[in-house]
């Protein structure tokens, strides 16, 4: 067995580590959102109006870390926010040393 398969997911054709959490930002874009005082279902409108039809589902995945990020849904989601990828802590990744 692979060192790819063992360690990773295959997630609608995109792979991502393996692990419970497919991204490392949903967690502070839910604060962002909370802290604006906006609701995802407001979040997720304003995103269709930009273009991106995300389904609210998809969206409360993306928050709590089950959906992998792209970065252009990053950036959108971060514009709907008024918020920029500076807003953003990089957290750690990796082995601990």
């Amino acid at each position: 067995m692979s060192r790819l398969s063992v360690y990773s997911i295959v997630m609608s054709g995109r792979i991502s580590p393996g692990g419970k959490r497919k991204n490392v930002f949903g967690v502070q874009l839910r604060a962002m959102r909370k802290a604006r005082g906006l609701k995802a279902v407001d979040v997720v409108a304003r995103l269709g109006v930009l273009g991106w039809d995300v389904p609210p589902s998809s969206y409360a995945q993306i928050e709590s870390g089950q959906r992998i990020l792209g970065d252009y849904e990053l950036l959108l989601i971060l514009h709907v926010l008024d918020a920029t990828l500076p807003d953003l802590k990089i957290p750690r990744v990796g082995r601990k040393r």
